[in-house]
């Protein structure tokens, strides 16, 4: 079953305020070309979070269209729901259910997105074939995850500076990590034809630096500990995330670079 790592409000408001506009709406927008959307389509948004990517889809289609966002996390799905409707864009609606027991019939939906959710899931071969389950013959399924644990800079830095600073580190939260080969496998082995895989590259821009970097770090699984660290913790983490940071720094901005592979398949 998929294990949320953001059941927690103050996590999740963060994530919805620093990461999205940063990155994830950037690759969201990416993927969504990839995936080959039109009028009238019912798109599914697995592992939604707050939203991100069913919102970039309702905007872009039309009134005819629907966006069904799912999630397994109660608390990402708020920040979602607390959203204002899109005026003029598709139909939006956003469930609580894991990625490996979808709650819909089978053959329901023209196309599938998933941003950054397959690494998360324990079961990431069933969650597969519980997406071509609910597509439509010829549907359309576009996913994105990071490249590896070390693709996002961002991340890396964040995680090495808990690790250098706590005795009980949380551990990296993706479960599972694919490359280009395994990915294509699993699309193949849950039944998607002619799967594409390709490796993109885009920067986090953090144009005032580290404090905005350290702002965006509560947006992310170990927001929970870095809040729970004492002052002296909380300067060697900042200097040790300062010092990760160092070779993606042009003055006073970050420019991080970030590697995912992104699949495009059909039923």
């Amino acid at each position: 079953m998929t294990q949320s790592r953001f059941n927690d409000d103050i996590t999740a408001k963060a994530y919805q305020d620093l990461l999205l506009p940063l990155i994830f709406n950037p690759w969201g927008r990416l993927l969504i070309g990839k995936a080959g959307l039109k009028p009238g389509d019912h798109v599914l948004d697995v592992a939604t979070g707050p939203g991100t990517l069913a919102r970039l889809v309702s905007e872009i289609l039309d009134s005819k269209s629907r966006v069904v966002g799912v999630d397994s996390s109660p608390q990402m799905l708020a920040q979602a729901k607390a959203k204002p409707r899109i005026v003029n864009g598709a139909d939006l609606a956003y469930l609580e259910a894991s990625a490996e027991v979808l709650p819909f019939p089978g053959a329901q939906f023209d196309a599938i997105v998933c941003q950054q959710g397959l690494q998360f899931f324990s079961d990431q071969l069933g969650a597969l074939k519980e997406m071509r389950r609910v597509l439509k013959p010829g549907g359309r399924m576009a996913l994105a995850l990071w490249r590896d644990e070390r693709a996002m800079t961002f991340f890396v830095a964040i995680h090495d500076a808990l690790e250098a600073t706590l005795v009980d580190a949380p551990q990296r939260a993706a479960l599972g990590w694919l490359d280009k080969s395994r990915l294509e496998d699993l699309l193949a082995g849950a039944g998607f034809s002619d799967p594409v895989v390709t490796e993109e590259t885009l920067t986090v821009t953090l144009e005032r630096g580290l404090p905005q970097a350290l702002e965006c770090a509560m947006g992310t699984t170990s927001g929970f500990a870095i809040r729970a660290m004492n002052s002296e913790e909380r300067a060697l983490f900042e200097r040790k995330v300062s010092e990760n940071l160092d070779p993606w720094k042009k003055g006073h901005a970050i420019f991080a670079p970030a590697r995912a592979l992104v699949a495009v398949a059909t039923t």
